[in-house]
């Protein structure tokens, strides 16, 4: 198994299984009929089935097996997708305007059933090579905004839904008739995912961590990841050329031990950049006992950090595990997956 240690590249993705299907005005359902320009969109989102992805060494396409993962990275919220069908240079030639969206019967109660409709899609189906999706990111804002500059603010509260964006290729498409999609889309997640937390035996020598914040962060992100449109698939996205940061920052975030915060990208590595690092106040036996910094760097076989620092980038798991050993804080920087959502539900356009 690579692990390619420069990025920290604990990668995951989510997965929408999509099938195509075409409808014409004939149909003899009028509930159903749509006209004969239109495209109708029907599909299914689950929040279930995870999966996970393992480090691969330059992008989002090495993929490994089955680990559960955790709700709330994986979350889809029902009013707030955009879905757009582009050209093969990732213009966008029309919308799927969502006009149902139906909570469906199941244990978890996290899938839906949503129906949208591509107008006027006639005189461009011939255009049409990639659908893709963008899911979380403040759709409504799209009006006035352009896609490409479409952001999400931080908050500074527990956020329940995370930004995401994929993309995939369209077989070609004919009015009337039903094209399945074999194919996932892979949804990247606009956040980088950050946890702290201590070897298991350092609390039984009185250990434990007082206090612990990042220093530099960003508290806006941009939705989609550069060069978002020379992609056909998600997979396709190189890490060197996706990393797209949105200045805004701030001095300081808060870590809890043990739990995850996720924050925007971060530049560490741009001439004049101030790069981000974590501030550790460690306790023993209730008292203070010193305050250590953390690098976003690769960590050598001592503990110590080495080589120069590397961007805070999108869909990433960096995991910092701090423990004491004659004397001197060892800092073990570990890749550990951050699990993969894929919908084996059938999308029915």
């Amino acid at each position: 198994m690579l692990y390619h240690i420069k990025h920290i590249t604990l990668i995951a993705v989510v997965g929408i299984m999509l099938c195509m299907a075409m409808a014409a005005c004939s149909d003899s359902n009028a509930e159903d009929a749509i006209a004969m320009n239109d495209v109708r969109v029907a599909f299914t989102v689950a929040v279930s089935d995870v999966r996970t992805t393992r480090a691969a060494n330059e992008g989002w396409d090495d993929y490994d097996h089955p680990l559960p993962g955790i709700e709330k990275e994986n979350m889809i919220n029902p009013d707030d997708l955009y879905i757009a069908i582009c050209d093969k240079g990732g213009n966008i030639i029309g919308d799927v305007k969502i006009i149902k969206v139906i909570p469906m019967s199941d244990p978890s109660g996290n899938k839906y059933a949503i129906t949208g409709v591509w107008n006027n899609a006639k005189d461009n189906i011939a255009k049409a090579k990639k659908i893709m999706i963008v899911a979380n990111c403040y759709a409504s804002k799209l009006s006035t905004i352009s896609l490409p500059d479409l952001t999400y603010n931080l908050d500074t509260g527990i956020r329940k839904y995370i930004p995401m964006w994929g993309v995939a290729s369209l077989p070609e498409l004919s009015l009337g008739t039903q094209t399945d999609m074999t194919e996932p889309i892979y949804l990247l997640r606009a956040m980088a995912k950050v946890r702290v937390g201590m070897r298991s035996d350092m609390p039984s020598y009185g250990y434990s961590i007082g206090s612990m914040h990042i220093n530099n962060y960003n508290t806006k992100g941009y939705c989609l990841p550069n060069n978002y449109k020379l992609a056909d698939r998600t997979q396709d996205i190189r890490f060197n050329n996706s990393l797209h940061v949105f200045d805004s920052r701030e001095a300081s975030i808060d870590l809890s031990e043990e739990r995850a915060t996720y924050i925007p990208e971060y530049d560490n590595t741009s001439s004049g950049a101030t790069p981000a690092t974590i501030t550790i106040n460690l306790n023993r036996n209730g008292k203070h006992e010193g305050t250590y910094t953390l690098y976003f760097r690769n960590y050598d076989t001592a503990g110590e950090p080495t080589g120069t620092p590397y961007d805070i980038q999108r869909n990433h798991f960096y995991t910092f595990m701090i423990y004491k050993e004659g004397g001197k804080l060892i800092v073990n920087l570990h890749v550990r997956r951050w699990n993969k959502r894929e919908y084996d539900e059938e999308i029915i356009m």
